[in-house]
């Protein structure tokens, strides 16, 4: 008798264990959910080192015995550094016009920030396309002057897609399927808890 009422009070006091052990795995899991990046909409494991890496623009460079040109292409506009071929110093306030095929556009100069920019949205498209570019540079000073010719290419990885947007909201549909609430853990945890009271104040009534 001593052995059964010993065991009988060691399972009605696990019973609530069980229930808030049961508790304490749900909050867990919801946790481990919750966390930003962990995982991604299949479940797969994202490298948060490569997520947080600056991403490289698409880059070219021409130059003569006058001037160098780096321009870095951007999906909204395009960045010219200009400098002195020899020195190697910034030209600033130069005239700068740009074709693209068919398409042509002028840099204008930022004084702010020593660069020049084209901002012309057919011409920023054109060099936005996948492929290979040829860019011609007009380029004339109080001093000087002189025309540049560079092959810019655009690959795939970075021309803009126009089934971006549609990308974007099919993996976030997606990731919201993967973070559904585990309503089934809540409700069993509810039961357990709810058993293991019921119980416990009963084996309470039946010892006093």
């Amino acid at each position: 008798m001593v052995y059964r009422s010993f065991a009988s009070g060691v399972f009605f006091v696990g019973v609530p264990f069980l229930s808030l052990l049961a508790l304490a795995l749900l909050l867990l899991s919801l946790s481990a959910q919750s966390s930003p990046g962990a995982h991604g909409p299949n479940g797969e494991h994202l490298d948060m080192e490569q997520s947080n890496q600056p991403i490289q623009r698409p880059k070219f460079e021409m130059f003569t015995e006058s001037f160098e040109v780096l321009g870095e292409v951007f999906s909204n506009e395009l960045i010219i550094y200009l400098h002195d071929f020899e020195t190697n110093t910034p030209t600033q306030s130069a005239s700068i016009d740009l074709e693209v095929g068919a398409l042509t556009a002028s840099a204008s100069f930022d004084e702010a920030q020593n660069r020049y920019i084209v901002n012309d949205v057919n011409f920023i498209s054109a060099l936005n396309v996948s492929g290979e570019h040829e860019v011609v540079a007009t380029i004339l000073t109080e001093d000087n002057g002189d025309l540049l010719v560079g092959n810019f290419v655009m690959s795939e990885a970075n021309a803009p897609s126009d089934n971006a947007e549609h990308s974007h909201n099919e993996s976030h549909e997606q990731g919201e399927e993967h973070h559904h609430f585990p309503w089934w853990a809540l409700g069993l945890s509810i039961v357990v808890f709810a058993f293991g009271f019921f119980f416990g104040r009963k084996n309470k009534g039946v010892k006093s």
